[in-house]
């Protein structure tokens, strides 16, 4: 089989404690990047460039994350109707983060407090800014953990046209942490925070089972 090396979750994880920002690819962000529009985001040229800018060439302080494709994971077949399309945009000598950082559906193996205190580490004690959508479930698990939650909302459908305004939000805070959770556009903004000396998390919809464990 013809796939990156991809790191495990608890792994990708590690690498963002050390200080890097995570950039997260589903199916949904690779098919945009060949023009496909998204349940969340309506395709277009604009994203589908800088999703594959993201992808080939990110900020060299930020983690692009893959699907996995391990054999144990219990979607295993689904993702791997995806892997000759996909290969085409991976570059084979790069080692990946896991997309599925905030997918117990795809990992099971997350869905323990082990790893939800583990994910929360990120933000503890510290000054985070949360980019969700309005009553988004990312915001309530980070400030059960963070110093200071500050909470920038973004549209759920179409977030990547007020990307630009939902950058600057973040920049005028300067948090210690920015954790996104606002579909492909999040995959975008870590990336450009990192460029701007920001320490950016695309989480996903993590923030529900993470809440469930803390709680």
């Amino acid at each position: 089989m013809t796939w990156p090396t991809v790191l495990d979750e608890f792994e990708t994880v590690s690498k963002v404690l050390e200080g890097f920002s995570l950039a997260r690819f589903g199916d949904g962000e690779l098919k945009m990047i060949y023009g496909a529009g998204y349940s969340r985001e309506h395709g277009n040229p604009a994203i589908a460039a800088e999703l594959y800018d993201v992808l080939g060439e990110p900020h060299e302080r930020c983690l692009p994350a893959i699907p996995t494709l391990d054999e144990q994971g219990p979607k295993y077949r689904n993702w791997l109707r995806h892997q000759q399309r996909f290969e085409d945009v991976l570059d084979l000598s790069r080692v990946y983060g896991s997309a599925f950082v905030s997918r117990p559906d795809s990992s099971p193996w997350i869905d323990n407090v082990e790893y939800a205190e583990l994910v929360s580490s990120i933000w503890a004690g510290k000054r985070a800014a949360v980019v969700c959508e309005r009553k988004g479930s990312m915001f309530s698990a980070v400030r059960m953990r963070a110093k200071q939650t500050t909470h920038i909302e973004c549209p759920r459908i179409g977030a990547y046209r007020v990307i630009d305004d939902l950058e600057r939000a973040v920049m005028d805070l300067r948090p210690d942490v920015a954790v996104l959770s606002a579909g492909p556009t999040a995959t975008c903004l870590a990336n450009r925070l990192s460029a701007r000396f920001v320490h950016a998390v695309d989480l996903g919809s993590a923030g529900g089972f993470l809440r469930r464990l803390l709680s």
